[in-house]
C-alpha cells in the first residue's frame, strides 16, 4: 500500500468516527430539549401504489418475516411523515410496535384481525419508514404523536394493541385520553419499574458522551436479556443502517430516567384490558404481567407457552385467537 492509499483510508476512518460522534451529540442535545407542543392535526394522506409492502429477509428468530404487509400509506402528524398499513373494515384497532422494531412485527396479525376490524399498524415516529426527527423520544411524545395520528385519520376511538414499548405507549395514551380508547391489549408491555436493577459493567456507571459510547454496549453486555433484544453490540450497525439508532438511544435514555413509569397510575385504567404474556420472556418477565393484572381492575392475564417477548410473532395463531375473542366480547 502506498502513502496515498494509506492517507485515503485514514481519512475515511476519521469521517466514520466523526459521523458516530455527530449522531450521539445530536442525541445528547435532544435529551435536553423541552417537550413538543400539544398535538396538531394537519393531515395529508397519500395512498401508495396498490402493491403490498415487501417483507424483510427471513431470519431464524422471525418466522413471519416472509409475510408481506398491505400497501404503505402516509399521513402528516405535527409536520412529520408517519407511515402506516391498514386493512379491513369495522371498528378501528391500532397495532403499536416496540423499541427498535416497526410494523413488520404485526405481519402475521393484520390479515387475521382485519376479517372483523379496521386494522392499522403504524411505524411510530422515529422508527421504520416514518420520519426520524431529532427530538426527545419520551413515552409522552410517542403518545401525543399517536393522538395526532388518530386525529389525522379521523379515528375518534380505537382499541389499542401494544407490544413492549408500544404497550407502554398504549397504556400511557389510555391514561391521558380514555375517551379515545375502546379496549386495551398489553403484550409483554414495558412501563413499570423493573424487578431487578440493571447490572453495571466494569467501572460502574458513566454518563453517556460522544466519546464513550462503547460504555453503552458494555452495559448491554452486562445485561444479557436486554442485549438480545435489538440493543446488543452487534445490533448497532443495523440500527445505523435503518436510521433509527438515535431513536433507540434516546428512547433507552428516557426510560433510564424512571420519570415516566406508570406503577402508580394503573388504577386510572377503567376500560376492558387484556394482558398477554409470553412465558419465556427474559426481557420483561411474567412478574410484570402479573403486576399489570393486579393494578388494572377487571383486567385478564393470559400466558402463552413456548414463546417470549413478542408472542404475536412466536405464536401468531394463538395470539390472534385471543385478541379476536377479547375484542369481540361484551364488557361485563
Amino acid at each position: 500500500m502506498n502513502c496515498r492509499q494509506s492517507l485515503v483510508l485514514k481519512n475515511a476512518g476519521h469521517i466514520s468516527l466523526g459521523c458516530l460522534i455527530l449522531l450521539f451529540t445530536f442525541g445528547l442535545m435532544a435529551w435536553g430539549q423541552t417537550e413538543p407542543p400539544a398535538p396538531q392535526t394537519p393531515a395529508t394522506v397519500q395512498p401508495a401504489a396498490a402493491t403490498a409492502e415487501p417483507a424483510p429477509p427471513a431470519g431464524p428468530e422471525d418466522p413471519v418475516s416472509t409475510i408481506p404487509l398491505p400497501p404503505p400509506e402516509t399521513v402528516l402528524v405535527k409536520g412529520h411523515k408517519i407511515v402506516y398499513y391498514e386493512q379491513g373494515q369495522g371498528s378501528a384497532v391500532i397495532l403499536i410496535h416496540g423499541l427498535g422494531a416497526d410494523s413488520h412485527h404485526w405481519a402475521a396479525n393484520i390479515g387475521p384481525l382485519s376479517g372483523s376490524y379496521h386494522v392499522i399498524a403504524l411505524d411510530q415516529i422515529g422508527y421504520g419508514k416514518s420520519d426520524k426527527p431529532v427530538m426527545r423520544y419520551t413515552v409522552a411524545n410517542f403518545s401525543e404523536y399517536l393522538y395526532g395520528f388518530m386525529d389525522a385519520l379521523n379515528i375518534p376511538k380505537a382499541s389499542l394493541v401494544g407490544n413492549s414499548l408500544g404497550g407502554w405507549v398504549a397504556l400511557d395514551f389510555t391514561i391521558r385520553h380514555p375517551d379515545r380508547v375502546e379496549k386495551l391489549v398489553l403484550v409483554d408491555a414495558a412501563g413499570l419499574h423493573p424487578v431487578d436493577p440493571l447490572k453495571m459493567p466494569k467501572g460502574g456507571w458513566k454518563d453517556l458522551t460522544p466519546f464513550n459510547t462503547h460504555w453503552f454496549f458494555d452495559l448491554m453486555d452486562a445485561n444479557e436479556a436486554w442485549a438480545t433484544t435489538d440493543l446488543g453490540p452487534h445490533s448497532f450497525e443495523r440500527h445505523v443502517k435503518n436510521g433509527d439508532s438515535y431513536t433507540v438511544a434516546s428512547s433507552v435514555a428516557e426510560m433510564a430516567t424512571g420519570r415516566e413509569f406508570e406503577d402508580k397510575k394503573l388504577d386510572e385504567v377503567q376500560l376492558p384490558t387484556l394482558i398477554v404474556w409470553g412465558r419465556d420472556d427474559l426481557l420483561i418477565p411474567l412478574a410484570m404481567g402479573e403486576h399489570f393484572n393486579k393494578g388494572i381492575a377487571g383486567s385478564q392475564l393470559i400466558v402463552i407457552e413456548g414463546t417470549g417477548h413478542i408472542p404475536m410473532v412466536g405464536k401468531p395463531d394463538e395470539f390472534n385467537q385471543l385478541v379476536q375473542k377479547f375484542l369481540g366480547s361484551t364488557p361485563q
